[in-house]
């Protein structure tokens, strides 16, 4: 009987897993894309970061 459950809970796990291994990953062109989001991304809030006033006591909470 536990043999029964055990295969049967592996089988479920493998029909859940394998849809989502099996889908197709990002084309190369949006890949790109998102890595230049991000960087642009990363720029903006460096940015915004510059722009901030200086803290007097960092890590002390408020």
């Amino acid at each position: 009987m536990k043999k029964l459950a055990a295969t049967t809970l592996f089988i479920s796990m493998l029909l859940i897993a394998l849809p989502g291994c099996a889908g197709p990953g990002p084309s190369p062109e949006q890949q790109a894309r998102q890595a230049d989001q991000q960087r642009e991304a990363d720029r903006q809030q460096a940015d915004f970061r510059k722009s901030l006033p200086p803290v007097s006591n960092p890590g002390q909470g408020w």
